[in-house]
């Protein structure tokens, strides 16, 4: 009897070390990392090894993936704005002159971020920013406008959500 519990006892600890050695050696199981052990580059806290660097892997290879989509969206935008150079506004001021608008989105503003996310639907989010000029120009006549010579009056600020799941950026 005394035997059988010595050997339960010695059952228990050795699964008990073998279930938190990593935990104190601070090292997770390769192929179970928690979301929430992760930090804000994905890496996990506090260790490396190989599935930190497959998850790093996975995490370059949606950033890059998603700055492609962010630069397509953004000639997407700029060619469908309602008020884009093609489609300018141009109004009759009180003066009898006409005054022009447009909106350019600025290629070279584009900044993005990509994080992982808790839920198991939607691994990945990013946010997209990037900054709306806004161009004007009084001219005599709509004709003159259209060929006219705009000077930047004003930049919007705007910032996207996308989420990444099945595949692709929504």
């Amino acid at each position: 009897m005394l035997m059988k519990a010595m050997l339960g006892l010695v059952l228990t600890l050795a699964a008990v070390v073998l279930l938190t050695g990593a935990v104190l050696a601070n090292e997770p199981a390769a192929d179970k990392v928690s979301y929430l052990q992760l930090d804000q580059r994905g890496a996990v806290a506090g260790c490396s090894g190989r599935a930190s660097a497959k998850n790093d892997e996975q995490l370059d290879r949606c950033k890059s993936d998603f700055v492609r989509f962010a630069q397509g969206k953004l000639q997407e935008m700029n060619r469908n704005h309602r008020l884009s150079r093609a489609r300018m506004q141009i109004n009759k001021t009180p003066d009898g002159s006409y005054r022009a608008v447009y909106h350019q989105i600025d290629d070279a503003s584009m900044a993005c971020e990509v994080s992982r996310s808790q839920s198991k639907s939607i691994p990945y989010v990013a946010v997209l920013s990037y900054k709306e000029q806004v161009y004007a120009a009084s001219c005599p006549t709509p004709e003159a406008c259209r060929q006219g010579q705009f000077a930047a009056v004003g930049i919007i600020p705007n910032r996207h959500i996308f989420s990444y799941s099945n595949g692709s950026w929504k």
